[in-house]
């Protein structure tokens, strides 16, 4: 028996986050013949580094042997000393009275302890700077620690060697609200005597572009600022304040959109003259412990193939649509460079990047006729693809131009040169094989969008000049998220901006998030975009368990229905939404009228999310004790009632004639005493749409659910396997690794589709990807974080197999099943220490098991 998993809020070895309220959680693994858990005992120490330094140390907390401790969320109210570092065990009794535990460590970061140090801004306004501070140390202290934040973006060095392995700290949040500080042991950096401590500085989201139609600049602040104290032990060693310098940065140019360029020939000297500010930044939040993951370097890709256009370009296919940069060793002579252009596409085997709009996602480098490894610092692109080229720079008076050099060879490129895939930092936990390699595609294809996407903030596409937190791509695909990766901990500071952001806006929730208070972003509350501000918290707490983070969620899921509640009544009451717009049916293909919305009716799509949200707040206040639960309960049936007795005729039919209305009263449980002829009626538009799928962004992830549940699930595995447009397959057969933000982003003929909004990495019709755990695999929770569930598979012939394992909050769950060549199809199926499962099987066998292995 085995405990793995130890997590504090969500997180293994969390440093410097913000930990209250706390909560731990574990997992028993390889347990043998025990099958659930009798009792545990927490334990929680100060300032301790090994299980041997707890040995006779009086523990702050202690639980005792209790028999109710929830391995899914154990809170526990204990007062945190800041910059401390605690060890905690959790010690596990199985019903077999075989014992094992398990130590862990988390530490606090400043928490409301007041700064030494002073925020600090260069004076002069720049793309890119460096301060940097000389001091001594005296060698004695066992660790160190860096407190700090630097906006827009940092990297920060000491003697030379980068303090920690997050880029692009402190990352995208909600900046008038917040600001971020990141705690990084540098204990292995310090030296006795002479040291030095460099920060460099990049715009990012804080200063540089963002938004639409060029954009936006300065949206935070118009300079860069730094915060920073350095800690050997107890001592402050360093803090930043207006004795630091201003060196020259080699970064002569970075922004988020459009790329860097750096220049190894420019010196980092002391620029004459320059002086440093000593100043907040303005209209900014309070800094505060992080909650945002650190983004990390996940995955490395070699050069699949170096391509040569007819028109003479250098390509680098690194054979996936990745999220992150390039990176190379660079070998060329001095005023030489590198300059590297990304795109997601090729067309007519030509370079193509025009879909990005206005960003020009390039990388330059030019070298210093040293050898170094090469990357940026302070940007990301979406790309599969990158145009290499070999450039000297030349000087005319005060013009500067880049001319073409003979390319590398390819064996160069390819030996020099690979792609690093950044994201935030959590793993996959859910894998889904079938016996077709093309739903595999497919599956690995939602899996990339996911990875790609969850760049500090769940974006609408990584590469074109956008890269927004749009609530209704993260809302649409949250459950399939949640399937996928261990998400709680990103969703937590996700929610967190949302809810600042709707404190300003009566409880709604506004299209992006972190908010964009400029141009055509700039509008909230349309369905079903807003209501991410309730969904994604329902399905984090379903996934995960956690009723400490439903609690801190609540107030902002609460603050939306009750936005609505108000709008609806001002508008004349009956509890439906009467007014406003609403993206509803995004991109659905059922509008005869030209344009991106469907033709699903939008008041009854709002009405109907509204109910749904006003059924999850009552459920989540029952869940939480809260006394509010039977007004919701009570205003959820009445919004239901109102919506039957307005969208749907006297036989109990949906006037929304489309498969995306049907299948919004099917999983919505509009109509259950109807749901059945419902869903016959859905199956019917789907056949008289010659078999295949006509919705958008509403309708996609509950089509096959709706076929399923009703019946029906012989023509929803025909929309999985569908080939030709629109079908998730067919990008697929065109070679795609992403989902696309289209079903037809790119026509039969490779040529991109004229019609715009065409992002080859936009992952909201990934959220099939639900579908395939819950229905085809056949997994689902039956109470929150799978402590209990069902295993319902649902086999079909034409996919072979399935092989499908989840690493829950619960513990892994398995199930596969494989038709035999005698037509028989074999089922195994694993549960998990300390869960139950309903297994359900096609035949009508039903049985109750606890732990262990099955077949049948």
């Amino acid at each position: 028996m085995k405990l793995k998993n130890l997590r504090v809020n969500n997180i293994e070895h969390p440093l410097g986050f913000q930990i209250m309220p706390l909560s731990f959680s574990w997992t028993v693994e390889e347990a043998g013949e025990a099958k659930e858990q009798q009792s545990a005992r927490i334990r929680i120490y100060e300032n301790v580094e090994t299980e041997a330094d707890m040995e006779g140390k009086k523990a702050v907390y202690d639980s005792g042997e209790v028999t109710d401790a929830d391995s899914l969320d154990y809170s526990v109210n204990v007062e945190l000393k800041p910059r401390t570092r605690y060890q905690w065990s959790v010690e596990v009794t199985a019903d077999t009275k075989e014992q094992v535990s398990a130590e862990s460590w988390f530490e606090t970061g400043k928490a409301d302890e007041a700064w030494e140090g002073q925020w600090i801004a260069p004076e002069q306004q720049t793309s890119s700077a460096i301060l940097r501070k000389a001091f001594v140390y005296d060698g004695s202290a066992k660790s160190a620690r860096l407190y700090m934040c630097g906006l827009g973006v940092y990297e920060c060095y000491i003697n030379g060697e980068k303090a920690g392995d997050e880029y692009l700290a402190p990352g995208y949040h909600s900046y008038d609200f917040h600001l971020q500080a990141q705690t990084y042991d540098v204990s292995a950096l310090l030296k006795e005597g002479e040291n030095e401590i460099e920060i460099w500085l990049g715009e990012g989201w804080f200063k540089g572009r963002l938004g639409f139609d060029g954009g936006f600049t300065d949206i935070y602040g118009d300079k860069l600022y730094a915060i920073a104290e350095l800690y050997a032990g107890e001592e402050c060693l360093v803090k930043t304040d207006t004795t630091w310098e201003v060196l020259e940065s080699p970064i002569r140019f970075n922004n988020i959109y459009d790329g860097e360029v750096y220049d190894a020939r420019q010196q980092k000297c002391r620029i004459a003259g320059a002086k440093l500010l000593q100043e907040s930044p303005k209209e900014c939040g309070e800094i505060f412990d992080r909650y945002s993951l650190p983004i990390k370097a996940k995955e490395i890709f070699s050069i699949k193939e170096v391509l040569h256009t007819p028109s003479g370009d250098t390509v680098l296919d690194f054979g996936q649509n990745l999220t992150g940069w390039v990176e190379f060793d660079c070998r060329i002579s001095a005023g030489k460079g590198i300059r590297l252009t990304a795109s997601e596409i090729m067309q007519d085997q030509e370079f193509y990047h025009e879909n990005l709009r206005t960003a020009k996602t390039e990388f330059l480098y030019l070298s210093d006729g040293k050898e170094a490894h090469v990357r940026p610092h302070f940007t990301f692109y979406g790309f599969r693809y990158m145009k290499a080229e070999v450039v000297q720079e030349v000087r005319n008076g005060e013009d500067v131009t880049l001319r073409c050099e003979e390319s590398l060879s390819d064996e160069e490129w390819k030996t020099q040169f690979q792609a690093v895939h950044l994201r935030s930092d959590f793993d996959q936990i859910g894998w889904i094989e079938t016996g077709d390699q093309k739903v595999n595609q497919l599956f690995s294809n939602a899996l990339w969008g996911q990875k790609g996407n969850f760049l500090d903030v769940p974006t609408d596409c990584p590469q074109r000049d956008e890269r927004l937190g749009w609530t209704g791509d993260a809302q649409v695909f949250s459950e399939t998220a949640c399937f996928n990766m261990y998400m709680p901990a990103f969703y937590r500071k996700y929610m967190w901006d949302m809810r600042a952001e709707q404190s300003i806006l009566d409880g709604a929730v506004p299209n992006v998030v972190p908010w964009l208070k400029r141009g055509m972003v700039a509008e909230y509350g349309a369905c079903p975009w807003a209501d991410a501000g309730v969904i994604i918290p329902w399905n984090v707490y379903c996934h995960y368990g956690s009723k400490t983070l439903l609690a801190e969620m609540y107030p902002g899921m609460k603050a939306w229905v009750d936005y609505q509640r108000r709008q609806e009544e001002a508008e004349g009451g009956l509890h439906l939404i009467k007014g406003g717009f609403h993206f509803a049916d995004w991109l659905a293909l059922d509008n005869e009228q030209p344009g991106p919305f469907g033709a699903t009716d939008p008041l009854y799509i709002a009405s109907a999310y509204y109910f749904r949200c006003t059924k999850i707040i009552a459920d989540a206040a029952e869940i939480l004790g809260y006394e509010e639960a039977p007004e919701y309960k009570k205003l959820a049936e009445e919004i239901k009632k109102a919506i039957r007795a307005a969208y749907f005729d006297e036989s109990g039919a949906c006037c929304s004639k489309t498969q995306t209305g049907a299948a919004i009263a099917i999983v919505f449980g509009l109509i259950e005493d109807t749901a059945q002829e419902e869903g016959d009626r859905l199956h019917q538009r789907v056949a008289e749409n010659n078999g295949h799928l006509n919705t958008g962004f509403v309708g996609t992830p509950l089509l096959c659910p709706a076929l399923t549940k009703t019946g029906h699930y012989k023509i929803a595995v025909d929309l999985l396997l569908n080939e030709d447009y629109p079908s998730w397959l067919y990008s697929v057969n065109l070679g795609a690794t992403t989902i696309w933000e289209r079903w037809n982003s790119v026509l039969p003929d490779g040529k991109m589709n004229p019609e715009g909004m065409n992002s080859l990495n936009h992952y909201s019709y990934g959220s099939i990807g639900a579908w395939m755990y819950g229905d085809v695999a056949g997994i689902r929770e039956a109470e929150p974080g799978f402590r209990k569930a069902v295993i319902k598979p649902n086999p079909d012939a034409r996919l072979k197999y399935v092989d499908c394992k989840m690493e829950t909050a619960a513990g892994i769950y398995e199930s596969h099943w494989k038709y035999e060549e005698d037509g028989s199809v074999t089922y195994r199926f694993h549960v998990p220490f300390g869960a139950k499962a309903l297994i359900c099987l096609p035949d009508g066998r039903t049985e109750t098991v606890a732990a262990g292995d099955y077949t049948y």
